[in-house]
């Protein structure tokens, strides 16, 4: 039941996702397959999240012992992730849109992390 709720969660968000996308005329121009960072201030932003949370993980898992079966983690860095795009965005990029669809996106995941953590 966990797993198909889940899987409607992910249909819903990526619908909604495509439907702002669409709605709001948002363009992606990126000459990547995936990703690309606005600027060296939004590289080296990400960069320090990741190792600080990669640091924070070892360190609770590791050294303090806990939660070691605990895949919330992963999601609460995507969100810290999808808001720093965010902001960056908003501020470096307002003309393209693309702030919003990182807005939403790390709403949804917080939304995720929070149904995880208060369900299971």
């Amino acid at each position: 039941m966990f797993q198909i709720s889940i899987i409607l969660y992910a249909i819903v968000v990526v619908i909604g996702y495509l439907w702002m996308r669409k709605k709001m005329k948002v363009t992606y121009n990126s000459n990547g397959p995936l990703y690309k960072h606005i600027n060296r201030f939004h590289l080296m932003g990400e960069l320090i999240i990741v190792a600080v949370s990669l640091i924070a993980l070892f360190y609770t898992r590791l050294v303090l012992e806990w939660r070691w079966e605990a895949y919330q983690d992963f999601i609460l860095v995507l969100v810290f992730l999808h808001a720093f795009r965010s902001v960056v965005e908003r501020r470096f990029n307002k003309e393209s849109k693309q702030h919003f669809l990182s807005a939403y996106t790390s709403v949804a995941s917080l939304l995720l992390f929070l149904g995880v953590e208060l369900f299971v």
